[in-house]
């Protein structure tokens, strides 16, 4: 996945057979491909990391962390990060809502903020595109921690359509998607366990409201949200953590620690992950003073040759008029006002 957008961003470091059109993998683009599987991993391991040593510091049996491969093509309306992420199990019941709450929030603020220099790195490091959007390219919607960003180090926003953006940059865009995604409040998700722990009521009320959104936001946004929809309630099957005390409420701290979860929930959110270059609506001509530009320029033409369209030797050998010659058009030459042509 590294070598395919390193490629992207820098075909110089790819050799293409002109005949098949195959990729011919180099030393330096895979060296470039680093810049986006390492940084992901890292991502990757710090939140399940953050799950894990949080487990340790309650005495908890956990495992590892795990990485989940992922062995599959690029299909044409997927965009796949390649690799499920990774996971880890708890294989004892936890103790209460504080050890629950700590581990839940432990990965995905880790993951957050590991990803944060990478993203700084790679929106510095991407680079203007002012080539035509072809249909079958990806254009990827940006969170609000990116737009932030983007402000803070450049001094304005861009989107996808403007950049060929750095592979780096990829690794820390999909960090921030598993975040959100992880803190969807449903079923064993870190956003479940975090709800539940300070609010069993509303963890069982949001399941159902939080399904329809998903499935909405399916038909309207994205279809992607569609298949969470169909996740959340798998997840929901599984029923909630075992706790061997599920009384003890949160304290003060911990409450504001859930609000500041809450805000890298919003902003990590990508409603349209990704869209393709066909889906971009046609560009409407700009316009000024009530008529599109190319109407106002229009008003600056000379008059046209009498008889222009009544001559009877045709289109193809009437008299032009001299301001729709080429080389009439170039600098320290007076524009005229007259009519528009009929």
């Amino acid at each position: 996945m590294g070598i395919g957008l390193a490629a992207g961003f820098d075909p110089r470091l790819a050799l293409v057979d002109p005949r098949s059109g195959l990729l011919g993998i180099t030393p330096a683009l895979v060296l470039a491909g680093l810049g986006y599987s390492v940084p992901l991993l890292l991502i990757l391991f710090a939140h399940e990391l953050g799950h894990y040593l949080m487990c340790r510091r309650y005495g908890l049996d956990a495992s590892p962390p795990f990485f989940l491969p992922l062995i599959l093509p690029i299909q044409p309306y997927f965009v796949m990060p390649g690799t499920f992420g990774a996971v880890i199990k708890v294989r004892e019941p936890i103790r209460d809502k504080r050890a629950l709450f700590d581990m839940a929030v432990a990965g995905p603020i880790a993951g957050f903020v590991v990803a944060l220099p990478f993203a700084c790195y790679g929106i510095l490091h991407t680079r203007l595109n002012f080539d035509p959007v072809p249909p079958d390219a990806t254009l990827f919607g940006y969170p609000l921690v990116v737009k932030g960003l983007q402000i803070l180090l450049t001094g304005h926003a861009f989107t996808s359509v403007q950049v060929l953006e750095h592979p780096t940059f990829f690794a820390a865009w999909f960090g921030f998607l598993v975040t959100a995604l992880n803190l969807l409040p449903a079923g064993q998700l870190d956003g479940g366990h975090t709800l539940f722990a300070v609010s069993p009521t509303a963890h069982k009320a949001l399941r159902w409201p939080l399904v329809a959104v998903l499935a909405a936001a399916g038909w309207f946004l994205f279809p992607g949200w569609g298949l969470w929809a169909v996740i959340v309630i798998v997840l929901s099957r599984f029923g909630r953590a075992q706790l061997r005390d599920a009384e003890t409420p949160l304290d003060p701290r911990r409450r504001a620690v859930a609000v500041l979860v809450l805000v890298i929930f919003v902003v990590s959110l990508v409603p349209v992950p990704y869209r393709f270059g066909s889906d971009l609506a046609p560009l409407r001509p700009p316009r000024e003073g009530g008529g599109t530009v190319v109407q106002e320029l229009h008003l600056h033409r000379r008059p046209e040759a009498p008889g222009r369209h009544d001559d009877p030797r045709g289109a193809k050998h009437r008299e032009v008029a001299p301001e729709e010659r080429p080389r009439l058009v170039g600098a320290g030459r007076p524009l005229e006002p007259g009519p528009p042509p009929a």
